[in-house]
């Protein structure tokens, strides 16, 4: 049996093979590159045809050996003895069938050669109609792989899955697909962009190189195998050839032409090559006169300024507008944030009052009194009008009323704020939580007694300020409308702070079962 050796490197790969009436006469290697590993193979006398050092656009590290009528093959090699551990290898047939997988040679196949070099036997492998594809790499180098396809199947003409003409519409970026696969005549304008062929994916895409020829001159005005995978479904090929190669009228031809080789070695494989001819209609309208240019420009760029200064005129009329309106917004929602504020005060000092009578009611003289101190300096901050107050005297004030309501209830509560908040800094708008801590006393743990727990925090979440407030009680459902004053006063309340802080929006978030209530207010972007 015949047989001829192929030396693929992983940088070079060398051959010297004369092809002869009579068959294939073995080659020697050239120099062994920088890989240190070099994969040689051997094929059977069945094989027709070889096709070498065939290099692939844009991947250095990978090569192509073209069989035909090879039904069996040999793969060998030549390492350096101090580098054989280091080395891994693997064989994929048809793509999708793992033969070896990140194997190192067996013991028993290699062959010292010298006291630096060994033969290395990897196997013998069917190949008939297949390709196979050997990867090989360095463990201390992973990154670089080095990849050899050795193809022994027909190599048959690309089929176009479409032919579209792209051109932009008015509106500038958007662009209009024409298919023109069936099409023979192609009108072409200012608005062509360019000719999109798209491709049936092969197992070797970038083997085929797309050329644009002119009938009329018979010249190869455009050659290209810069093939596209992108935004097309399913999964196609595809390549642009840009209007400016075809913008004149005539006959124009695409060819598609399997190529094995991107070197010296180039060979073309002229009986799969593929065909798509189409007539070119230029119907750009003519262009103005130099002096009609420069008139028209003129005019157009006196109306442009005109416009120009009426645009800009309205808008800083409008801007003033705008502004003048959001200033009346806000005084209004203001007012309106006051007359809230005006019921809520009452609707407080109501509730304290009633505590007291009901202390009184009962003979408590002490904690009536007692109640009655606090009830003094709880009023005067009640009543006080700032719209802002700090954190802590938020807590002060939510204290002496805790304070006050334990005397009749007699229940547990606890304040609490996170230590990364500065509370004597931090403002918010003043008896925020008020009306909601008066709810969990009133409507949740009053009957409990000392059984009952209210928990109110202050917590930061990064540039947002959560303040919450906890009860124990037998909760209520969120979603029925109730005829207290407080509850409906303070939703209206944050609906108007929401209407000024409109950078800084109050998310108000309730929710209650049968184990307690727990109302959460949320400004976000307050810290």
């Amino acid at each position: 049996m015949k047989k001829i050796i192929l030396s693929l490197f992983f940088l070079v790969l060398a051959f010297v093979v004369n092809a002869q009436k009579t068959g294939y006469k073995n080659f020697y290697p050239g120099s062994l590159g920088n890989f240190g590993f070099n994969i040689l193979v051997t094929i059977d006398e069945f094989t027709q045809t070889v096709d070498y050092f065939n290099s692939i656009a844009n991947q250095p590290l990978n090569n192509l050996v073209y069989l035909e009528g090879s039904k069996e093959i040999n793969l060998f090699g030549f390492i350096n003895k101090d580098s054989l551990s280091f080395y891994r290898y693997n064989i994929v047939e048809n793509d999708n069938k793992q033969i070896i997988s990140d194997a190192t040679p067996n013991q028993s196949d290699i062959k010292s050669l010298d006291k630096n070099r060994a033969r290395i036997d990897l196997g013998k492998f069917n190949v008939e109609n297949k390709k196979l594809t050997i990867n090989l790499y360095k463990i201390t180098n992973r990154s670089e792989i080095a990849t050899i396809i050795i193809y022994n199947k027909v190599i048959k003409p690309a089929f176009i899955s479409f032919v579209t003409l792209n051109v932009s519409t008015k509106k500038g970026a958007v662009v209009e697909m024409q298919n023109k696969r069936n099409s023979p005549n192609i009108d072409v304008d200012e608005t062509t962009k360019n000719l999109m062929i798209a491709i049936k994916s092969t197992d070797l895409d970038f083997i085929y190189s797309v050329y644009l020829r002119n009938k009329l001159t018979r010249k190869i005005v455009f050659r290209s195998n810069d093939w596209i995978y992108g935004y097309i479904t399913p999964r196609v090929p595809y390549l642009l050839i840009g209007a400016e190669y075809f913008n004149n009228s005539g006959d124009y031809e695409v060819l598609i032409i399997p190529k094995l080789s991107q070197g010296f070695n180039s060979k073309s494989i002229e009986k799969s090559t593929t065909r798509y001819s189409f007539h070119v209609n230029n119907v750009r309208r003519k262009y103005f006169s130099e002096k009609q240019l420069i008139i028209y420009g003129l005019i157009l760029c006196a109306i442009a300024g005109a416009i120009f200064g009426a645009i800009v005129t309205y808008i800083k009329k409008k801007e003033a507008k705008k502004l003048a309106l959001q200033y009346r917004d806000k005084e209004i929602a203001k007012l309106q944030l006051d007359s809230v504020r005006s019921q809520l005060n009452p609707h407080f000092l109501f509730n304290a009052l009633a505590g007291i009578q009901n202390l009184m009611n009962k003979n408590e003289t002490d904690n009536a009194n007692r109640y009655l101190t606090k009830f003094a300096r709880l009023t005067r901050n009640v009543l006080d009008h700032k719209e802002l107050i700090s954190l802590i005297s938020e807590k002060t004030l939510l204290d002496d009323y805790l304070q006050m309501e334990q005397l009749r209830f007699g229940f547990q509560y606890h304040i609490s704020a996170s230590p990364d908040l500065d509370v004597e800094n931090i403002e918010i708008p003043a008896m925020l939580l008020q009306p909601f801590v008066e709810n969990a006393v009133k409507h949740g743990i009053a009957e409990k007694g000392n059984d009952g727990k209210i928990e109110i925090s202050f917590t930061k979440g990064e540039t947002d300020l959560v303040l919450s407030v906890k009860d124990n009680g037998n909760g209520f459902d969120t979603a029925k409308d109730y005829t207290g004053l407080g509850l409906a006063l303070t939703k209206n309340r944050i609906s108007l702070l929401n209407s000024i802080y409109k950078e800084t929006p109050f998310l108000l978030d309730m929710k209650a079962d049968a184990q307690g209530t727990l109302i959460q207010i949320t400004i976000n972007q307050w810290l």
